[in-house]
């Protein structure tokens, strides 16, 4: 009995090490990300939760980064008018260049959602736009979405100064610390998957 406890002491302990490691690993580089360099693409796609994101992705719009702009996941009760007075975007880009997806409620959703405007425009080649505690995630789950699609990472860099020194910020290091294990979740679902599909060809 004590040797079986002990050794599930030391593989949690292990375990807990591993986690720490690359929880630590993570924290640094979205914390203090390299700055993104203007990428052009066919699409932009920018995932809401904040107005940084926005004005970042209709920034890279109106600098001819891309053809057209998804704005995944606006809220069903916010009308475009609504959206496009409170980001001061002129009616002609509105109306020629940025569509709006309503049915996403998370990431997975936010990937699918894109996947779907992706093909209805022939688009090869996408720009991602969201935080970038948020973007480890992102591209995991475009990526099973839309695996021959040529990704960008675009992350806001302005929402970091929350994100430096986390280590002395509880409520920072533990949206890191949830983000994070939201992130191994979707690579381990993300790599079972790609094993599956490996073993239905073999």
């Amino acid at each position: 009995m004590r040797g079986r406890l002990g050794f599930a002491i030391k593989l949690l302990a292990l375990l807990f090490c591993i986690w720490l490691g690359g929880f630590i690993t993570y924290a640094q580089e979205v914390s203090e990300p390299n700055s993104a360099t203007l990428t052009s693409a066919d699409g932009i796609v920018i995932l809401t939760g904040t107005p940084a994101r926005l004005k970042v992705g209709l920034d890279l719009l109106r600098e001819g980064a891309a053809k057209r702009v998804l704005i995944s996941g606006v809220n069903k009760q916010i009308s475009s008018e609504t959206l496009r007075i409170a980001m001061g975007e002129s009616q002609k880009i509105m109306d020629c260049c940025v569509d709006l997806g309503r049915n996403a409620k998370d990431t997975v959703g936010n990937a699918f959602e894109a996947s779907i405007w992706a093909e209805e425009h022939g688009f090869d080649s996408l720009l991602v736009v969201t935080s970038a505690y948020h973007m480890p995630r992102s591209l995991v789950e475009f990526k099973r979405q839309m695996p021959a699609k040529t990704l960008y990472a675009y992350p806001t860099l302005n929402e970091n100064l929350l994100f430096q020194h986390w280590w002395q910020k509880p409520s920072a290091g533990l949206i890191l610390a949830s983000e994070y294990n939201k992130y191994v979740v979707s690579l381990i679902r993300a790599n079972l998957e790609r094993l599956a599909m490996a073993g239905d060809r073999a």
